[in-house]
């Protein structure tokens, strides 16, 4: 791993707007969109809590991924939010990249992705006061 000197609240402000992003675009039926947003946020705010634990953080964009270094640290890490992890981390790609996958954007696809987001950050913020 490559030591960052950033300041870990920057991820978390970055991870922030790119929240109120997706709310703006499932309110606009951007729904392609929502889902990016979500794994960008979800992404950020993972890499924030690393940085902020130790320093640094995997170059990776796999939100599976990111949970298991945090769970390598001693922290439990539920199952269901593996779930959504795998679920919400498809759309870093799918959602930016016409014909890579099948994934069908809609209100319903949207707000599931907002809803696994939502969760995984609550579990980061809940162990971020530990």
């Amino acid at each position: 791993m490559v030591y960052l000197l950033v300041d870990p609240s920057e991820w978390f402000i970055k991870a922030e707007g790119f929240l109120e992003e997706a709310h703006d675009d499932l309110e606009r039926g951007r729904y392609w969109l929502v889902c990016f947003h979500m794994q960008q946020a979800v992404e950020l705010y993972l890499k924030g809590f690393l940085v902020k634990t130790i320093g640094s953080y995997p170059f990776t964009h796999s939100l599976v991924e990111l949970l298991e270094s945090i769970e390598n640290l001693d922290y439990s890490v539920p199952e269901e939010i593996y779930t959504y992890a795998e679920a919400l981390e498809k759309h870093y790609t799918r959602a930016r990249y016409p014909g890579v996958g099948l994934t069908i954007y809609n209100k319903r696809v949207a707000e599931r992705c907002i809803f696994y987001g939502e969760k995984i950050i609550e579990f980061i913020k809940e162990i971020l006061k530990e």
